[in-house]
């Protein structure tokens, strides 16, 4: 299968605003990846599961839960569009800080991003997303492997990279570190 295809020349978030939408893209440091063809249907129903469960613990709590397509913009300059060179819309986003919401998606680093990989973005996700959601401070990243039937877990240390990450599998039972309370059954999340 083809991987996400990265394009050569160099884009910011303006450029971005004045695409097709019907065409979805990411924004890497300026470089552009496809994000064709669409998720498979296990993909999606991992996404689901995750999102009613994530949905469910968060009702009433101030942090909030976003699945893709949505917005995050990531910058190292100002939040100005034509300065923003990165803008991925992860599987699921977890916000905790309603500053960093407005319109257009999220301004600045979820508290804790999930990806689903598909043959198409695995380079992708655990290579420039990893280094990417670290660089930016996400304090918990998944990465989850629906065929596989596995979960990543990267946490942010004191120190600000995330080291090495737990991996886990049915029948573990997943704590997740940035909602105090909440556990996910992966045999749950994988069945079906």
């Amino acid at each position: 299968m083809p991987l996400a295809k990265k394009h050569a020349k160099s884009y910011t978030y303006a450029d971005y605003l004045k695409w097709d939408d019907s065409i979805r893209v990411e924004l890497i440091n300026g470089k552009v990846y496809d994000m064709t063809p669409a998720p498979s249907r296990i993909h999606q129903e991992v996404s689901m599961k995750l999102s009613v469960v994530f949905g469910s613990f968060l009702e009433g709590k101030k942090c909030r839960v976003f699945a893709a397509p949505f917005d995050v913009r990531l910058t190292d300059k100002s939040s100005a569009d034509q300065d923003i060179t990165t803008v991925v819309q992860p599987d699921i986003s977890i916000i905790c800080d309603p500053k960093k919401l407005d319109q257009r998606g999220c301004l600045g680093a979820p508290d804790m991003v999930v990806e689903i990989v598909s043959p198409e973005t695995v380079i992708k996700d655990m290579r420039e997303k990893l280094d990417l959601y670290e660089r930016h401070g996400v304090k918990e990243y998944w990465i989850v492997h629906p065929v596989d039937k596995t979960v990543m877990v990267f946490n942010l240390h004191k120190s600000g990279a995330y080291g090495k990450p737990s991996t886990y599998s049915p029948p573990d039972e997943v704590k997740v570190t940035t909602l105090k309370g909440l556990s996910v059954k992966l045999v749950h999340l994988f069945s079906g």
